[in-house]
């Protein structure tokens, strides 16, 4: 039985189509300027067509989504609001669709193809890209909390050096490179390996903030391991190890979490996707 698992981006539309017997990954321009959602649900079901003879869909989306009605009710990197996607998508293919905020979908592939995978328990995913947003999902991939729990990016910082700006702004990659004023965390990371103060400064500094951010996550949610994905887990060990040594010093008392580097890339919204579609 195979299912297509779509993961819609504001650049790129990633695709996963899986059989059973392994996955075909895809990728395709997202259609620019369409806030009805219309020319993106053609996209879709063209991506259904050329995938072959699928029984469902898995269709994430970025934003704040209703998975029971399958509608996006705000979405700023497409600039989609109340947009109906999973029943566009449906009268378009005939097939039945199942619809997700994308990082809960990240989280999906993680738990059960990715860095998860074989473990015990629940799983934190804190992908630290453009932005932030964290999701939490139980041993079969299922997400927990109400489709907007993990939107911790948005929250703003009341007092200290930070005050002011939204977490996002610091434990992020995307905040990173904007504080060093280049384009990408890549660049901070050249810089202070080559000795650049400032670069090594705001490296610590969002290590910190990132530090913070999971501490309270783990100590609310208290799940088995946390997974961390995005842009800035490519800096490898520059992250994780300063990372896992803040988490200890400020979780003591707890018990300890798995600290783990995401497997899945680019394509772990679309998988988990898949998993999910498989099971309507």
């Amino acid at each position: 039985m195979a299912v297509l698992g779509v993961d819609v981006g504001g650049t790129a539309v990633k695709t996963w189509r899986e059989d059973g017997s392994g996955g075909v990954a895809g990728t395709v321009p997202t259609p620019q300027n369409d806030p009805s959602g219309e020319r993106t649900a053609d996209l879709v079901a063209d991506l259904v067509r050329a995938a072959g003879d699928v029984t469902a869909v898995g269709l994430a989306v970025p934003g704040i989504v209703d998975p029971i009605e399958g509608v996006c009710r705000s979405s700023v990197n497409l600039a989609w609001r109340n947009v109906p996607i999973g029943p566009l998508v449906a009268a378009r293919t005939g097939r039945p669709v199942v619809v997700a905020q994308d990082v809960r979908a990240g989280a999906t592939g993680e738990r059960l193809a990715g860095a998860g995978r074989g473990r015990a328990g629940s799983l934190l995913f804190a992908p630290f890209g453009t932005g932030l947003a964290l999701a939490w999902v139980d041993e079969d991939g299922t997400p927990l909390g109400n489709p907007w729990t993990g939107e911790v990016g948005q929250l703003r910082h009341g007092s200290g050096p930070h005050a002011g700006l939204r977490v996002e702004e610091v434990a992020s990659a995307g905040g990173l490179a904007r504080r060093f004023g280049v384009a990408t965390a890549k660049e901070v990371l050249d810089a202070r390996a080559a000795g650049d103060t400032q670069a090594a400064r705001l490296w610590g500094e969002t290590v910190e903030a990132i530090a913070e951010v999971l501490a309270w996550s783990i100590a609310i949610t208290a799940p088995a391991m946390v997974v961390v994905g995005g842009g800035l887990v490519r800096a490898g060990d520059a992250l994780l190890e300063p990372l896992r040594a803040s988490l200890a010093e400020r979780l003591e008392r707890f018990p300890e979490t798995l600290v783990l580097a995401a497997e899945c890339g680019t394509a772990s919204a679309a998988i988990g996707m898949a998993r999910l579609a498989a099971r309507v």
